[in-house]
């Protein structure tokens, strides 16, 4: 494979796997950072713990794609750990950061929310390419 071809096949990747987990990241941070954000009145009890577990839930299969395909040796056992470590510390940072966003708090329940849908998203894919290997 030339230089140019491997250049072209690295950027498509890059797009493919790695730059939809960065753009949801981001997202996460943007609205992280509105303050005073009130969620729509919904009748259902702890809305917005549904919110979190879905966005995590979201942002651990994005993260589960760009971490095993980092490269060819990583292992389904790295992939998910490092997801797992990745994914809670982002959603730490991400609850402490909220603390200096007026009219935002953090939550601790909030963060084990985000590890709840992270974990089991982790957990299906895993399962999911245990049965389909590279």
């Amino acid at each position: 494979m030339n230089t140019e071809s491997k250049s072209k096949s690295t950027t498509i990747k890059f797009i493919k796997f790695h730059l939809p987990a960065l753009l949801y990241a981001t997202g996460i941070i943007a609205v992280s950072s509105i303050p005073n954000l009130r969620l729509p009145q919904v009748n259902l009890a702890d809305f917005d713990k549904v919110i979190h577990f879905l966005e995590y839930a979201i942002f651990a299969f994005l993260i589960f794609r760009s971490i095993y395909n980092i490269s060819p040796k990583i292992t389904l056992k790295l992939t998910m750990l490092f997801s797992a470590l990745f994914l809670s510390f982002f959603a730490l940072m991400d609850e402490i950061f909220q603390i200096f966003i007026p009219g935002r708090h953090s939550e601790l329940l909030d963060f084990l929310t985000d590890i709840g849908g992270s974990l089991i998203v982790l957990t299906l894919c895993g399962l999911w390419h245990k049965k389909t290997p590279k």
